[in-house]
């Protein structure tokens, strides 16, 4: 049991409101052959090993060894032997034509270099009328943040909305982008679910030392600004935050996402 709990409330939290309605499109069968991709450290590929059943084959693939290794941990700890991790680039995957009944990539699709490439892979490799469904934060992501970083850069840099702008382009495409992208590349979109939830910080400190915040997207809002402006930009940020939060009795930031549930053309 004490091994059990070292894993238990190993899902974070930013990753389980997408990877829940992910779950309830996945179309069951036995004998599956399931690949997911940028899996991390095992959400949502173990779980959806643990709910098939032992009949399929269950592939989580990442390009970084570390949380893969975790992977071989839960998979043993969970009993799930069908289970397998494997690192590799998304954008050539190791993988046979045909080889896959499902495939299912909880916001990491997304975070390749070249979407398009990957995408045609995925069609390579999955079954003709085979099941594919992805998840993906939208443009609208944090847009109260963005909002307020836009006013605040562009108090002292010229240029700020269009670099902020072409940030999110390349980050974060539309509904109508995403169709368009697994439509060219083989699939068919068949349900696009919209959904939504709320991130909420006592003031813009917490929100700014949240190690989500620090690790995943403080990079990026950084490399927006000249290196000799930041500590003044960012403070900005913070005292603006906080007196949001002063005024509403916390900070909130929305995070739009969608699924798309797709099937091989």
């Amino acid at each position: 049991m004490n091994d059990f709990n070292a894993f238990i409330d190993d899902l974070p939290l930013w990753s389980a409101p997408f990877g829940l309605r992910l779950l309830d499109c996945l179309k069951f069968k036995k004998h599956a052959n399931v690949l997911d991709i940028g899996c991390g450290e095992g959400f949502p590929i173990i779980e959806i090993a643990a709910r098939f059943g032992k009949t399929g084959n269950f592939f989580g693939l990442d390009p970084l060894r570390k949380p893969l290794k975790r992977i071989e941990l839960k998979k043993r700890l969970y009993q799930l032997s069908t289970v397998q991790a494997v690192q590799a680039d998304a954008q050539f995957l190791p993988f046979k034509t045909h080889q896959f009944d499902l495939i299912v990539s909880n916001n990491g699709v997304n975070n390749v270099t070249d979407i398009q490439q990957t995408l045609k892979e995925c069609r390579r490799i999955i079954k003709p009328s085979g099941q594919m469904v992805i998840t993906v934060n939208t443009e609208q992501t944090m847009k109260e943040f963005y909002a307020l970083f836009q006013t605040i850069l562009g108090e002292m840099t010229p240029q700020a909305e269009e670099k902020i702008a072409e940030q999110i382009r390349k980050k974060r495409r539309s509904k109508k982008q995403w169709c368009a992208l697994l439509n060219e590349t083989g699939f068919d979109v068949k349900h696009v679910l919209k959904d939504q939830f709320t991130m909420s910080f006592l003031d813009g400190t917490a929100l700014m030392d949240h190690y989500l915040i620090r690790q995943f997207f403080l990079p990026g809002w950084e490399s927006l600004v000249e290196p000799e402006m930041r500590s003044a930009v960012f403070q900005q940020v913070i005292t603006r935050l906080n007196q949001t939060a002063y005024e509403k009795g916390k900070v909130c930031l929305t995070i739009p996402y969608i699924v798309l549930d797709c099937q091989a053309a």
